[in-house]
């Protein structure tokens, strides 16, 4: 049976970029994340949520990575979530809410989920402000 090895550089890369994250870029932010449950008709019967906070960084604006715009990753006005593997103990989906402050951001897409010997180093995550949110 063959081993696979974790490099050092792998080792070291992903501490790195839990530091970068958590410790220099990074910010508590809140994921709300909701349960609808739909009845026989089709229709929505209950909803429920769940916050959890966590740190992680949402780039947006002129904070953006401007490699994102111009690959078309996203679009002007989006968002960019990045988040360590250990930070949340459940993966954001699309459509759960990143609260940011007074802004909410509605998740779209995963964007990326690069590894290094064979484990993720991060996670990032396509987000859209929802209207009307921050405006205070």
């Amino acid at each position: 049976m063959v081993r696979t090895r974790i490099g050092k550089h792998a080792t070291t890369n992903r501490k790195a970029t839990k530091e970068m994250i958590e410790e220099v870029f990074g910010r508590t932010l809140t994921i709300q994340v909701s349960t609808r449950t739909i009845d026989e008709h089709g229709q929505l019967s209950a909803l429920s949520t769940a916050n959890t906070t966590f740190i992680g960084d949402l780039q947006f604006g002129r904070d953006l990575d401007q490699k994102m715009l111009e690959m078309g990753i996203v679009e002007v006005g989006e968002g960019v979530l990045y988040i360590h593997p250990t930070a949340l103990t459940t993966l954001p989906n699309p459509q759960d809410i990143i609260v940011d402050g007074s802004s909410d951001w509605e998740i779209i897409e995963q964007i990326e989920a690069p590894e290094l010997g064979g484990t993720v180093c991060h996670y990032s995550y396509r987000c859209r402000r929802r209207i009307n949110s921050g405006d205070n």
